[in-house]
């Protein structure tokens, strides 16, 4: 039971790292401004979004705290302690 969960962790860990990686590019908007003759040259601005930017900081740590938990449990072979 205990090595199931942890492969199930581990599955959840790289669907977590998968959305952080979605929400980070969900979260950086690069747009082109063409160059005004005379006034101007061309230039590329950047927008970050914070939301999107925390939720990907967020899926991080969520799938750091799965991989760890979710190694420990397969790699482990004794039943944990009862009382």
């Amino acid at each position: 039971m205990r090595k199931s969960v942890g492969w199930v962790e581990l599955v959840v860990a790289l669907l977590a790292g998968i959305g952080a990686v979605a929400c980070w590019n969900m979260g950086v908007r690069t747009t082109e401004f063409p160059a005004v003759p005379d006034v101007s040259p061309a230039y590329r601005g950047t927008f970050y979004s914070g939301s999107w930017i925390a939720l990907a900081a967020f899926a991080v740590i969520v799938a750091g705290l799965l991989i760890v938990d979710g190694v420990r449990r397969v790699r482990t072979e004794e039943s944990p302690p009862t009382r």
